[in-house]
C-alpha cells in the first residue's frame, strides 16, 4: 500500500525471511527489467546475475536478482541447491495452439499463463500426445513452428499400465467419437498416469465433468482463470477479504475460485446473450488479477452485482464490466453501482471514473447522466476530484484526462460544474453548513464506516441511494437554504465529520406531508417522526433533502475542528445546523480529502 512505502517494511520483510533459512543457501527472483523496484534490489543486497527474456508473448526482459544467504568453500550461486516452490501443471492442446493466435477474448485467458508474474510459481508441462494434434494440421510450416515450440516444454513421463486404466476409465464419461475427442481423453489419462496432479483446459465438456474426472483419476481439471485466481488468492490473500458495506447484509468481495463453481451466470446475461459468451467476455479480467478486480456484490447471501475495476493510468478508475442480477431491486444496486465506484475513486485520491457503455440498459443511463457522468465515445465518464480548485483550473484538469468530453462543461455554470465533478470544491456561489446527526440516523445516510462496523449495518434500503432526506426540529431552519454544501458532523461518541454532500432542497411543512413525499428517501418511521414533534403531527418541521454525499478519507475530530475554528475566529457551535465561512469549509475539505501523492 502507497501508504506504508518507505518505512523499510520490506527489510524487514526480507529479513524474517533469510532468519527463515534452513538449508537454502540462496534466495532468487525474476524482476521485469522496466519496474522501478529494481532500483530496490540492490539496496537490499541482491546481485544481477543475468538477464533473459520472459515467456509472455512481449518477451519483456526479465533480470535475474541473488541474494547469498550462506558462504561456502563449494558453494556457486550460479549453481546453488536450492527448494523448488513452483506449481506443475500439464495443459492441454487448445491452450497450446492460443499460446500463438491473435490477442482475443478466447485466446487471452490461455496467454495469461506466460505472463511474467507466474514465471516463479508456475511450469507448464505437456503430454506427448499433443504432437499428434500437431501432426492433425494441414499445413507443413504450421506443423513445423508448433513442434519447435512444443519441443521449448518439458513432456511429461507416464505410467504406461496406470494410462491404459485411466483411459478405460474416462471413455467412459467422456465423448471419444472425433478424433480431437479422443485426443482430449488420452492426453487427460496420460496427464493422470503422471506425476503431475493439474490439467489445465479451457475445454468447457471437460471443465463441467471436473468433479467426476477428479473422483475417478485424482486429477484437477482446472480453467486458466481457476489456476490464476487460486495461485493470487495464496500470495494477495488480504485483497480477497470481504469489504462490507452494512454490516453481514451487504458487501463487496473479489471473486475467489470458490465462487467461479457457483457463479449465477444465467441472472447477468443480457439479452439474447448466450451464457458462453459472457464467460468468455469475463474470462480475461479473471486471468489477470494483476490488471483487474473481479468484485460480487452480495446481498445477504445472494450475489446481486459484478464490476470489474482497473486503474488504467494514476488518476483514473475503469469499470470494464458491470453487471446487475435479474432482481426485484435490481434499480436500486444499479443506483448504489455506480455511486459507489465514484465513491471508490474518491477513496483512492482517483480524479475520474470510465465505464464501458455497452453493458448499461436505458434506465441505468439515467441514473448515469442524473449522478453526472457524460457520454463520451464509447464510455461514460464523470470527474470526482477531490480538491479545491476554481473553474480554470477544473477545466484544465479534465482536458488532460479526457479531452474529447470538455465540450460538455464549457458552459456550464460553477454550480452545475462543480456538481458534475463532486465532491470537488470550487468556491461557487452556495452556503456551507455543518449539520450534527446522531450515529444511528447517521449510519444508514451517511457514515458508511460505521454501517460496514456494525454487525447489521444500516438501512440498506435507504443507504443504496444517491438521493436522501434528513428531518429535523423546524430551529435555526432559516439560514438553511439549497444552493449548499454540508459537512456531516457524527455527535455524542464519534464526535467527528465524516462525509460531505450537497444540499439540493429544504422544505418546512407539516410531518405527515413531508412524511408522504420523502418516505423513500429518509431513515425516519412515522413513530420516530411521530416522536420528534412531540406527538402534535400540526407541528411544522425541516426536512433537507441531499445528494452527492462523500465520505471523507480521513474523518475530523472535534479538537481538528476547534483548531481550525479558532484560525479563523469564528465559533464552533455543535448542537444544531450552523453556517461556515467558505475558507473555513476549504480548510476542513484539505482536512477531510489528504493528498495521497
Amino acid at each position: 500500500s502507497e501508504d506504508f512505502r518507505n518505512q523499510g517494511i520490506a527489510k524487514r520483510l526480507l529479513e524474517k525471511l533469510k532468519k527463515s533459512a534452513s538449508t537454502q543457501k540462496v534466495i532468487k527472483l525474476n524482476c521485469r527489467s522496466d519496474f522501478s523496484v529494481n532500483k530496490m534490489w540492490p539496496h537490499l543486497g541482491f546481485v544481477a546475475l543475468d538477464e533473459q527474456p520472459g515467456r509472455s508473448t512481449e518477451g519483456h526482459l526479465l533480470t535475474l536478482w541473488s541474494l547469498t544467504l550462506a558462504k561456502a568453500d563449494q558453494l556457486s550461486i550460479f549453481q546453488a541447491n536450492m527448494s523448488d516452490e513452483t506449481l506443475d501443471v500439464i495443459i492441454d492442446a487448445q491452450i497450446f495452439f492460443h499460446f500463438d493466435e491473435p490477442d482475443s477474448d478466447n485466446s487471452m485467458p490461455s496467454k495469461a499463463l506466460l505472463s511474467d508474474f507466474l514465471v516463479d510459481s508456475l511450469n507448464l508441462w505437456i503430454t506427448d500426445e499433443l504432437f499428434n494434434e500437431i501432426h492433425r494440421s494441414g499445413d507443413s510450416d504450421q506443423r513445423e513452428k508448433s513442434r519447435n515450440r512444443a519441443k521449448r516444454f518439458p513432456i511429461v513421463e507416464h505410467d504406461p499400465s496406470r494410462f491404459e486404466n485411466f483411459d478405460k476409465v474416462l471413455r467412459q464419461i467422456l465423448p471419444h467419437g472425433r478424433q480431437s475427442q479422443e485426443s482430449d481423453v488420452r492426453q487427460l489419462a496420460k496427464a493422470a498416469a503422471s506425476d503431475v496432479n493439474i490439467f489445465v483446459t479451457q475445454d468447457q465438456d471437460l471443465l463441467k465433468k471436473a468433479e467426476e474426472i477428479a473422483r475417478l483419476t485424482g486429477l484437477q481439471v482446472l480453467s486458466p482463470p481457476q489456476l490464476i485466481i487460486q495461485l493470487h488468492e495464496l500470495s494477495e490473500r488480504q485483497s480477497y477479504t470481504p469489504e462490507r458495506i452494512a454490516g453481514l447484509n451487504l458487501s463487496w468481495k473479489r471473486l475467489g475460485s470458490s465462487d467461479l463453481d457457483s457463479f449465477p451466470y444465467n441472472c447477468f446475461l443480457n439479452h439474447k446473450e448466450k451464457q458462453g459468451k459472457f464467460r468468455e467476455k469475463l474470462a480475461p479480467f479473471l486471468a489477470d488479477p494483476n490488471g483487474y478486480e473481479c468484485q460480487l456484490l452480495r446481498s445477504k447471501n445472494e450475489v446481486v452485482a459484478i464490476r470489474v475495476l482497473s486503474s488504467e493510468s494514476k488518476k483514473i478508475l475503469t469499470a470494464p464490466l458491470v453487471r446487475l442480477a435479474r432482481s426485484a431491486n435490481q434499480l436500486l444496486f444499479g443506483q448504489f453501482l455506480i455511486a459507489d465506484t465514484v465513491s471508490k475513486a474518491v477513496g483512492k485520491n482517483l480524479d475520474m471514473v470510465k465505464f464501458d457503455s455497452l453493458d448499461f440498459t436505458p434506465s441505468q443511463v439515467t441514473d448515469l447522466l442524473k449522478m453526472g457522468f457524460t457520454k463520451c465515445n464509447d464510455n461514460f465518464v464523470r470527474f470526482c476530484f477531490s480538491r479545491c480548485l476554481d473553474r480554470a483550473e477544473a477545466l484544465s484538469a479534465m482536458a488532460k484526462l479526457c479531452p474529447e468530453s470538455i465540450a460538455n462543461y464549457r458552459n456550464m455554470s460553477d454550480l452545475d460544474l462543480e456538481r458534475h465533478c463532486s465532491p470537488l470544491s470550487l468556491a461557487a456561489d452556495q452556503k456551507y453548513f455543518l449539520i450534527p446527526i446522531r450515529p444511528g440516523y447517521a449510519m444508514s445516510l451517511v457514515d458508511r464506516q460505521q454501517s460496514s462496523d456494525d454487525l447489521f449495518g444500516g438501512e440498506t434500503s435507504v443507504l443504496l441511494l444517491w438521493d436522501h432526506v434528513y428531518y429535523r426540529k423546524k430551529n435555526r431552519h432559516k439560514m438553511l437554504a439549497p444552493p449548499g454544501r454540508i459537512l456531516w458532523y457524527v455527535s455524542e461518541s464519534q464526535q467527528q465529520i465524516v462525509a460531505m454532500s450537497h444540499l439540493d432542497e429544504v422544505e418546512i411543512g407539516t410531518p405527515k406531508k413531508l412524511f408522504k413525499k420523502f418516505k423513500k428517501l429518509g431513515i425516519l418511521k412515522w413513530n420516530d417522526i411521530y416522536e420528534m414533534c412531540g406527538g402534535d403531527i400540526s407541528k411544522e418541521i425541516v426536512a433537507l433533502k441531499f445528494s452527492h454525499t462523500f465520505p471523507l478519507r480521513k474523518p475530523i475530530s472535534r479538537n481538528e475542528m476547534r483548531t481550525i475554528y479558532k484560525e479563523d475566529d469564528v465559533g464552533l457551535w455543535l448542537q444544531s445546523p450552523s453556517a461556515i465561512p467558505v475558507a473555513t469549509f476549504r480548510k476542513l475539505f484539505h482536512r477531510g480529502y489528504p493528498d495521497r501523492s
